[in-house]
């Protein structure tokens, strides 16, 4: 039986980030705000500035030695499979966190239009998301291109509907919990 290659790099890009924006963009934020204020500014660059290291050593490591497997292959190749196998597991681990992050998030907005628990709308979601990566990858894909979009589309009426309503006081004190918040919220 031979395997054939059914997803595109818009498939691709859209099931990776898919996930992220929806939890990373939508919730996250709120609960920095939170524990920082609005020096979530910093604590975000903090963060992007540590993620950088290993973003730009697992780019390198995958261009490198590009199979299938990623950043799981070229560890194992490199440090061995005890290492390879821990990585693999620490990366499923990192995926099963941001999908439940991201169902909590679905379920959080959905949640006041409908008025159900917002763990029902999550367990049906999970089901409805296994339902659809069950029927193929193409069709799972496909699903995650129209989420993106309609994310990207949210995001841009945020952006055009809430630039009018800045109000730059709400930016004072910048950071009310003092310096070590902007750390801890990173």
């Amino acid at each position: 039986m031979e395997l054939k290659k059914t997803l595109n790099l818009l498939d691709i890009f859209c099931i990776a980030t898919g996930a992220m924006i929806s939890s990373e963009l939508f919730i996250l934020p709120g609960i920095v705000h939170a524990k920082a204020g609005p020096a979530i500014i910093i604590s975000y660059l903090i963060a992007g500035i540590l993620s950088l290291t290993g973003m730009l050593s697992i780019a390198e490591m995958t261009t490198a030695m590009p199979k299938a497997g990623g950043d799981c292959f070229t560890i194992i190749r490199s440090l061995g499979p005890g290492i390879g196998t821990v990585a693999g597991l620490f990366s499923w681990f990192s995926l099963a966190m941001k999908s439940a992050f991201a169902l909590i998030g679905i379920s959080i907005f959905i949640s006041p239009l409908i008025n159900i628990n917002i763990h029902i709308i999550s367990i049906t979601f999970c089901i409805i998301f296994i339902a659809v990566n069950l029927i193929g990858v193409k069709e799972a894909g496909t699903l995650q291109i129209i989420i993106v979009f309609g994310l990207l589309a949210l995001m841009a009426l945020y952006i055009v509907r809430g630039l009018p309503q800045v109000r730059y006081d709400f930016i004072i004190p910048f950071a009310p919990k003092g310096i070590l918040a902007i750390f801890t919220a990173d």
